[in-house]
């Protein structure tokens, strides 16, 4: 009977070929299971999409910038006002023509939108004062950042649009 020396080290197992590619392939499988999850994870919430169509945008572009010179041309001053409530965030919007005189009769509606997530967007009607002031009681918002949107019409016209970046307490 031989005696084994328990003093001396044990020696390790020889690195195979198989070793290494259970390695690679356990490596790599981890790398592919994580970029999936952050895939599926980025897809369900920003789609990326900025306009539902830039084709239609495109063809829509000299009329848009036609809108914009007339609207230029009116020398409107428009200026909105939010403020937080108990009922939720409230919009003020005076319109003002170029000899500073309040401008009535318009129809119009609002947008708050989240900048990078169309599911928290809030619209709203504005309701008209005779002096040319709009209001608006859009409801709670979260505080950050939102895109104020604009837009007034006359018998079914554009005379006004605007998009100005809000920060809301």
């Amino acid at each position: 009977m031989s005696a084994v020396d328990e003093t001396a080290p044990r020696t390790a197992r020889p690195l195979t070929g198989r070793h290494v590619l259970i390695m690679l392939c356990a490596f790599f499988g981890v790398v592919i299971a994580v970029n999936m999850v952050m895939l599926r994870v980025a897809t369900n919430t920003f789609t990326g999409v900025e306009t539902d169509s830039a084709y239609r945008a495109g063809l829509a572009f000299n009329k848009e910038l036609a809108a914009a010179r007339a609207q230029d041309e009116r020398g409107w001053t428009v200026e909105a006002r939010l403020a937080r409530s108990a009922e939720g965030v409230a919009v003020t919007v005076d319109v003002k023509d170029a000899a500073r005189l309040g401008v009535a009769g318009l129809d119009g509606t609002l947008l708050l939108a989240r900048p990078a997530d169309r599911r928290g967007d809030r619209k709203a009607t504005l309701l008209r004062d005779p002096d040319g002031r709009y209001t608006a009681l859009v409801g709670d918002l979260d505080p950050g950042q939102w895109d104020l949107v604009i837009r007034f019409e006359r018998n079914g016209e554009r005379v006004f649009f605007s998009k100005s970046r809000v920060f809301l307490n």
